[in-house]
């Protein structure tokens, strides 16, 4: 695990201190993907009892972050391809089509919000927080005039499930977030902004299963060097 948190640090609820800083590292690989967490060390790491770190193991596991073994003992999430392609399986389905939808009812309002939202990500680097902060707004963008706030949180899953395997690949593929993938990548969002505030439904859906797609393969490589034996398994 990573630093020592200072009680200084817990400016809000222990709880919700605890979580936010267990999720930083789940999504970043500060915590090991298969590594067990055990209450009583992440209590003393962070000066608090056992309560708000059980509260905390709870939200993190409904996030699909962390999983309780029959056993009751605590692992970090582990990756693999299977749990990829089910992910980007799902968003395929349900992301394409409310982009269409998204796209049909758009207002002006609509509009400008996407071309900030773009503006926003543009400016960022990743893999930093603000960076996963602002992909996960534009793409809410591109669906928030058609869906509701249930899609909302399980879109929310999703994305954060695809930030974790993101921030891991960055960690350990050169290749992750290289110069050209950055390119890439801004590319391909500017391209989705532009057919989005162009109300042009049937381009945005081609050009967002391209870019799911490509997504997906990237983290696919990524993950072969994440867990090398994991293309054996699937």
């Amino acid at each position: 695990m990573s630093t020592t948190v200072s009680p200084m640090d817990l400016r809000t609820s222990a709880a919700d201190a605890v979580t936010t800083q267990l999720r930083r590292e789940l999504l970043d690989g500060s915590i090991v993907p298969g590594s067990r967490l055990l209450p009583k060390d992440i209590a003393q790491r962070f000066t608090v009892s056992i309560v708000p770190v059980r509260e905390a193991f709870r939200r993190l596991e409904a996030e699909n972050l962390i999983v309780t073994s029959p056993q009751r003992a605590t692992y970090a999430a582990d990756v693999g391809l299977e749990d990829i392609s089910g992910v980007y399986e799902v968003r395929r389905i349900l992301e394409v089509e409310l982009a269409r939808r998204a796209a049909e009812m758009a207002s002006a309002k609509d509009r400008e919000a996407c071309q900030s939202a773009l503006d926003t990500l543009l400016e960022c680097t990743p893999p930093s927080e603000e960076f996963f902060r602002a992909h996960r707004a534009f793409h809410w963008r591109l669906l928030a005039p058609a869906t509701s706030d249930v899609a909302l949180k399980t879109l929310e899953k999703l994305w954060q499930s695809v930030d974790r395997y993101m921030a891991l690949a960055g960690g350990n593929s050169s290749e992750f977030f290289d110069a050209e993938y950055v390119t890439d990548f801004h590319e391909d969002h500017a391209t989705l902004a532009k057919a989005f505030i162009a109300g042009d439904c049937g381009k945005l859906q081609e050009l967002l299963i391209n870019h799911l797609d490509k997504n997906e393969d990237s983290l696919r490589r990524a993950c072969e060097i994440l867990v090398p034996d994991s293309s054996q398994t699937t």
